[in-house]
């Protein structure tokens, strides 16, 4: 039955020297000088005895003195090889034990680097799982808290809801108490036709003077009044969805790319290259120098065309583009003597929509006493606050 294996050493620890042996010599390295000694030794006696036999005989055969010494020299020369031999075999084996040392000082040596990296990594890839975990904590809590945000700007959201509603409801009110006036008014015109037809000149001039004093110089104002009414509130959602739009969207959204443009430019190229219609040419330009608003270039740019062409092409008279730029920031694009805008028109509803969804703002402001009707296109200030161009995101 075989007997198990030995367990190896351990790293960095090497068999102890053998007793009686200088700086851990084993039993081999001195085996061959040894070996050589003991036949040096043997050699020396064979020779010696030898010659004490032949000296009893030298008076008989006397060259046997001559081979005696051709047998000293002989062993001579073997002593002297034998001793080399012995020598270099001592020197090999003290080379031999000095590489073993230097090499276990080397296996050592390496032991405690491989140790002490083994250790560094250890403690670096502690470190980093520490630091993983660290940073899915803080997302963690980040995400908590933008949820816990997003339910405080909801509720603060469908406040300014609720009171943008209220204001509608009363504008609406306001609207309906006008509008029960129609009865009256049908009257009145029943009465101006009765007059008409009776002859009655100056009682249907009464009337009609009356008819032009409710129509022009009252329901027409309130009406306009309760339209610039409706504008604000329309204004004030759209700024509260603006303000909290940062909360109720996602924070990992890739943000569409925006470009600083040159409105001006922009606009007096488009003008320049618009076909019109007979209706709304000339076109008269008030477009103040350096204007710029920070935009997605693409889409605004082409709503913007397809906003002035619908308006040009509809315009019965002349039109006047005016452009500046706020102190705040915001751009303001006015087309004055434009008609009101269709929702249906090709390019304009979409546009309508990417102002409406991106902060900014179109209505339309009816005549009024000495002034043509007008369509007023708003960008608000930029995301960097009051004095930076405006900017839809």
């Amino acid at each position: 039955m075989t007997a198990p294996a030995p367990d190896p050493p351990a790293r960095g620890h090497e068999p102890a020297p053998v007793a009686g042996s200088p700086a851990g010599a084993r039993e081999v390295d001195l085996l061959l000088p040894l070996a050589a000694a003991i036949c040096v030794a043997l050699g020396w006696y064979v020779v010696l005895d030898y010659e004490r036999a032949v000296a009893q005989c030298l008076s008989v055969a006397p060259d046997l003195g001559a081979r005696v010494r051709d047998m000293r020299l002989m062993m001579s020369l073997l002593s002297v090889g034998g001793l080399g031999l012995a020598f270099l075999a001592g020197r090999d084996a003290r080379r031999r034990r000095r590489a073993e040392e230097g090499l276990r000082l080397a296996n050592e040596e390496l032991a405690r680097l491989v140790d002490r990296r083994t250790s560094v990594l250890m403690d670096r890839t502690k470190a980093l799982r520490e630091s993983r975990l660290r940073e899915k904590l803080a997302e963690r809590e980040a995400e908590s808290a933008f949820a816990a945000g997003r339910d405080e700007a909801t509720g603060t959201y469908l406040h300014g809801v609720g009171n943008a509603l209220s204001s509608l409801e009363l504008e609406l009110l306001r609207l309906t108490r006008a509008l029960d006036g129609a009865g009256r008014l049908d009257g009145a015109f029943a009465e101006l036709a009765g007059r008409l037809e009776a002859g009655d000149t100056a009682a249907a001039a009464r009337v009609a003077g009356a008819l032009r004093e409710a129509i022009v110089a009252r329901a027409l104002p309130m009406l306009a009044e309760r339209t610039v009414a409706l504008g604000e509130i329309k204004e004030r959602m759209l700024g509260d969805l603006e303000r909290h739009r940062g909360a109720f969207e996602r924070r990992d959204r890739a943000r569409p790319p925006l470009a600083a443009v040159r409105l001006d430019e922009e606009l007096g190229a488009i003008l320049d290259r618009m076909p019109r219609s007979a209706g709304s040419d000339p076109v008269a330009r008030d477009i103040a120098p350096g204007v710029v608003a920070t935009v997605r270039r693409q889409p605004f740019l082409a709503g913007l065309a397809a906003l002035l062409r619908h308006v040009l092409d509809a315009a019965t008279a002349a039109v006047t583009v005016r452009l500046r730029q706020e102190p705040d920031g915001a751009v303001i694009l006015a087309l004055e003597g434009a008609p009101e805008v269709a929702n249906d028109a090709q390019g304009v509803a979409a546009f309508i929509n990417f102002l409406n969804e991106n902060g900014g703002a179109l209505r339309y402001e009816p005549a009024g006493a000495g002034r043509a009707g007008r369509l007023v296109l708003r960008l608000a200030p930029g995301e960097a606050g009051p004095g930076e161009p405006a900017g839809l995101s």
